[in-house]
């Protein structure tokens, strides 16, 4: 078994063919361009031992086959008996929940940050079964009502009040806060009797109010909630932000109802080829709520835009309504969880070190340039390697084992020599798990001999992003930052997204004189252009960096800031000496504009051109990555280890949904 890739969705295929039960059937071999694991998600350590990552990961509370995945892994690892000085020993030591999430708001020309807690629930991800069904739908429905509820009950009348979002079916509800005003329109006798209609609706099959003589009614409450809603607008900023939340949600309740969506989920396709603002604003949402920070925020933690461009946001309604269902409504124990090291040490390093005790070998430095087929075209035959035969430096940092290795592809010193791998003689079946647009050069014939092939690769695209990590001798609180690990979207370019993550600096190995003690990343989207030159792409990042600094994120650090002179740059940790901004060259940023490391979109209407695990039309060819059609179509890990778990499920003739858990788009679980 050759897997071509060692991302998350490679090492999610070698980890289901090498379960005990499928142990002796499968000699699995995974193949990897770059001396480290990992694909866009590798993360490896430079100087002062520090985290040096590809991107901005954050891993969601509704990743359930993920965090399966990792649970499995760091058992199987039995670190607290094997390695009893490692300070990642469980899985819970290497992630843990993080509830305040926030958007950036600018008005009047000022910037302010709108911050979010949300209530954590007793569930732990990937410890339970999830059902989906025709019912998703009837439960965002619930959900979002109450969720009304809860806002508005966080929001006193006369003043700001503390913002407590909850999932839960039963959110908690906010002590001696004022239910007058519009908290009497959602009292909980009318969203029962609401969250009753719907169903009933649901039951029936509604799909156009017409047709039913509840609907009409229904649809009527609702439109007068959403006056009674806007009527409350004013100028405080709370009422403001309240008003954008709760337009969404109701904007995105009358439109399952129009749509049909409450008894038909499948008809999510029939959305899909809409952007989703365009659909909320089809079903009455606001000017003002279409270019709000909660909906840019959603677009920025997805690269939703065209060609890397901020002013052309694009994002599938059907996927940006189920995405929405699973982040606000689906989330175990907490929206979101940081994990405390870097991607390559609490991910990659442990799944490393499980698949070789499981007897699967790897080929690091081994780049696929060429998948050749049969004569007769059936399936492939053979597969073209560039090998350089480095294996990963697998050290430690801390006592905790990481990938040490800045290497990058074509920098090593070791000679490069071609591998040929023949069908029958080699491998039998291959699993394609690489980013998609290194296909375009490797899978040449593929696409000559498919017009599916052709297809995906056309119609699918991909984005480059950009990084930025700084370490600052100052605390965040002197930088006038009071939200420690805090994840901030929505914010200005060149980097619309920030993550405080200060609670890494004791996994890094800093001396005594350069000890930061903040430190924070930032991404976004990269114009497509960049992709044209990796050294052009390398200096705008770099310079995009110098004028964010300068100019921008003093919005998010106003301490950072020397007075009319711009940012403080003595400020930043392991500079050499440096002055003024040159200093900014000790720090981390990334130009991800190589094919491999590109970010593939979801854009409407190209859903349907990409291609099941099971559906390369070869026979002997499998498919695993967050490119295919696997149920979650977005650039995520939970995508990634789906694809893989049925790339699985397809070599050993099983359903495509066996043993996975979760409601995925047009996958049937149980």
């Amino acid at each position: 078994m050759a897997i071509l890739g060692g991302g998350m969705a490679g090492l999610a295929a070698a980890w289901a063919l090498s379960e005990p039960e499928a142990r002796g059937e499968f000699d699995v071999c995974v193949y990897e361009a770059e001396p480290y694991l990992g694909g866009k998600g590798a993360s490896t350590r430079g100087e002062n031992g520090r985290i040096e990552e590809h991107g901005l990961h954050v891993w969601l509370g509704y990743y359930e086959n993920a965090f399966r995945l990792m649970r499995d892994v760091y058992r199987e690892l039995d670190r607290p008996t094997t390695d009893p000085d490692c300070p990642i020993a469980t899985w819970r030591d290497a992630f843990t929940p993080s509830d305040l999430v926030g958007v950036g708001d600018r008005h009047d020309g000022t910037w302010s940050h709108w911050l979010a807690s949300f209530s954590r629930n007793p569930d732990e991800p990937g410890g339970a079964r999830v059902h989906g069904g025709a019912a998703v739908m009837s439960s965002f429905v619930e959900r979002g009502l109450r969720l009304l509820l809860d806002f508005w009950a966080s929001v006193t009348e006369d003043r700001a009040g503390g913002i407590v979002l909850s999932g839960s079916p039963q959110p908690p509800r906010a002590e001696s806060v004022s239910q007058s005003g519009f908290g009497q329109v959602l009292r909980g006798s009318e969203i029962t009797a609401m969250i009753a209609a719907l169903e009933s609706l649901r039951v029936l099959g509604a799909g156009a109010s017409e047709r039913f003589p509840l609907a009409g009614p229904v649809l009527g409450y609702l439109e007068r909630m959403r006056g009674e809603l806007l009527a409350r607008v004013d100028k405080s900023a709370d009422a403001r932000r309240a008003t954008g939340l709760a337009d969404m949600v109701l904007s995105a309740i009358i439109g399952i109802f129009r749509d049909g969506l409450l008894a038909d989920p499948s008809r999510f396709a029939a959305i899909d080829d809409l952007d989703f603002r365009q659909w909320l604003a089809r079903h009455g949402a606001r000017h003002q709520t279409l270019d709000s920070p909660l909906i840019r925020g959603m677009y920025d933690l997805v690269f939703a835009y065209a060609d890397g461009d901020p002013t052309r946001p694009r994002f599938p309604a059907g996927l940006g309504l189920f995405l929405a269902n699973k982040l606000f409504f689906e989330y175990r124990g907490s929206i979101f969880w940081r994990m405390q090291a870097g991607m390559g040490d609490v991910v990659f390093a442990p799944l490393y070190e499980a698949l070789q005790a499981r007897g699967v070998q790897f080929r690091l430095s081994h780049q696929v340039h060429n998948l050749g087929l049969t004569p007769d075209r059936a399936g492939i035959g053979v597969i073209e390697i560039a090998g350089r035969g480095a294996q990963p430096a697998l050290g430690r940092v801390k006592g905790l084992p990481c990938f040490v290795t800045r290497a990058r592809s074509g920098t090593s010193s070791r000679q490069e020599h071609q591998v040929v791998l023949k069908a029958g003689v080699d491998f039998d079946d291959v699993v394609l798990a690489t980013s998609l647009a290194p296909i375009r050069s490797l899978g040449a014939e593929l696409l000559a001999h498919s017009a599916p092939w052709r297809a995906l690769l056309d119609e699918v695209t991909t984005v480059p992003t950009q990084s930025l990590q700084v370490w600052l001798r100052e605390d965040e609180r002197a930088l006038g930052w009071h939200h420690p690990g805090a994840t901030v979207s929505g914010y200005t370019t060149p980097f619309d997204t920030y993550a405080s993550m200060s609670h890494l600096i004791p996994r890094e190995a800093w001396s005594a004189d350069d000890q930061p003690r903040t430190l924070g990343y930032f991404c976004s989207v990269l114009e497509a252009d960049a992709a044209r030159s990796p050294s052009r792409a390398h200096r705008r990042v770099r310079a995009n960096a110098a004028r964010f600094l300068e100019h921008e994120v003093t919005h998010l650090w106003p301490g950072a800031a020397a007075g009319s002179e711009g940012f403080r740059w003595e400020l930043l940790c392991g500079a050499n000496g440096g002055e003024g901004p040159t200093r900014l060259d000790s720090q981390y940023w990334r130009a991800n504009v190589e094919p491999a490391m590109q970010y593939v979109q979801a854009m409407p209407g190209t859903g349907r051109f990409r291609l099941r695990a099971n559906g390369s039309g070869y026979e002997n060819l499998f498919l695993a990555g967050d490119w295919t059609d696997c149920g979650l179509n977005a650039g995520c890990i939970e995508a990634a280890v789906l694809s893989g778990l049925q790339a699985a499920n397809a070599i050993c003739g099983r359903a495509l949904s066996h043993g996975i858990i979760g409601s995925w788009m047009g996958l049937e679980t149980g």
